[in-house]
């Protein structure tokens, strides 16, 4: 019972405590987490100014190496951490040509109603200049109507085998 309230899980890999350093350049070293293809994940911390020629060259590992087996997980999740990054740079593409398509297919929907709207006032136009015609032609049968049978009233027999209709 003892061996086994003696193991505690928790333990395995045991807490460091580190303080912020200074570096040479007399400014706070930061903790970062290693990106690298050797040492994926593992914390240190370094000279904030180590791109600059003048800058020191502060480096202190936080974290102990890591076991073998740590380093193909951490190369694994490296990879698919650029591979998501590059899905997700392809992604932003795909979202900026769907954008330039919603632009130009936004400006074709514009002048599409523009035109819609041309068109519905020429056919109203049309449509009164039809209702114009149907009177016109309303009052002319009923001209022709009027003058039909007032031809037909003033008829006149004529001595032979038909009739003829005179016009007054």
């Amino acid at each position: 019972m003892e061996a086994n309230s003696s193991f505690n899980s928790s333990n395995s890999y045991p807490t460091q405590n580190w303080v912020d350093a200074d570096c040479g350049c007399g400014v706070r070293a930061p903790v970062r987490t290693s990106h690298s293809y050797a040492n994926p994940g593992r914390r240190f911390q370094g000279c904030v100014n180590y791109q600059d020629p003048m800058g020191c060259k502060f480096f202190k590992w936080v974290d102990p190496q890591t076991c073998p087996r740590g380093l193909v997980y951490g190369r694994h999740l490296l990879n698919k951490i650029g591979q998501m990054e590059k899905r997700d740079e392809d992604l932003k593409r795909l979202l900026e040509v769907a954008e330039m398509d919603k632009e130009k297919l936004m400006k074709k929907i514009d002048k599409l109603s523009r035109m819609n709207e041309a068109l519905r006032k020429k056919n109203e136009a049309l449509e009164k200049k039809n209702e114009v015609i149907k009177k016109c032609m309303l009052v002319l049968v009923i001209v022709v109507g009027i003058c039909v049978s007032l031809c037909l009233c003033n008829r006149k027999p004529m001595s032979g085998s038909g009739m003829y209709l005179y016009l007054p």
